[in-house]
């Protein structure tokens, strides 16, 4: 009999934004609202406790989410993995029984109102320490469930070899890539550009999400 999962959803929000031709992306909108809030809105429903991974904990927009704030332990802009690892961090500190993390890119506000569920029946299924969605022909690792047991293991990848390559680490451990069902509209498209924004505005409107 498995025990209930406590899941720590962290957005990853600790990037810099360089393609967007100024202003933080996660703050640009679609139909009136920042992206940020989207993502969040979505993400609440899905886990046990939030927090945000961000390198401006003086930002005081994300101040207002009232969730914690928390800066990537390794500086200079690594990647994903520094937020996943500053994550595990903060969560094991707290005490407080987190066994997963489910991450989420700032920048992508369609994904499934299930996903965590079903990313975590997937990791019950075969005991997997990670899983991450699949649409099409593309991984979105960023998106994903990692068990808080990897931690040392990331530590190790981030500090002693001083690695970042996302998908090099999720392969050498106990992974399961999950595939998701065709829609009209790909439910993990992050937004990077401008261009990219205007099609998240139009998909927006189109499919009313």
């Amino acid at each position: 009999f498995m025990t209930k999962s406590k899941i720590l959803g962290v957005v990853l929000a600790g990037g810099l934004s360089r393609r967007m031709e100024g202003g933080k992306k996660f703050l640009k909108k679609i139909d009136n609202t920042p992206i940020i809030d989207l993502v969040i809105k979505k993400v609440t429903n899905q886990v046990d406790e939030l927090i945000i991974n961000a390198n401006e904990n003086k930002n005081s927009y994300l101040k207002k989410f009232n969730v914690p704030i928390v800066p990537d332990i390794i500086k200079g802009f690594k990647g994903p993995l520094v937020g996943i690892l500053s994550g595990m961090m903060w969560a094991k500190k707290q005490k407080r029984n987190f066994n997963y993390l489910a991450t989420f890119p700032c920048d992508a506000p369609f994904f499934p109102e299930k996903l965590v569920k079903k990313l975590i029946d997937e990791t019950k299924k075969n005991n997997f320490d990670i899983v991450i969605p699949r649409y099409k022909d593309q991984n979105h690792p960023v998106f994903g469930i990692w068990s808080l047991d990897l931690i040392d293991s990331l530590k190790k990848y981030l500090l002693d070899e001083d690695l970042k390559k996302i998908d090099t680490w999720i392969f050498r451990n106990k992974y399961k890539i999950l595939n998701f069902k065709d829609l009209k509209y790909d439910p993990f498209f992050n937004i990077n550009t401008v261009q990219e924004l205007s099609k998240a505005n139009s998909i927006s409107l189109e499919f009313d999400i």
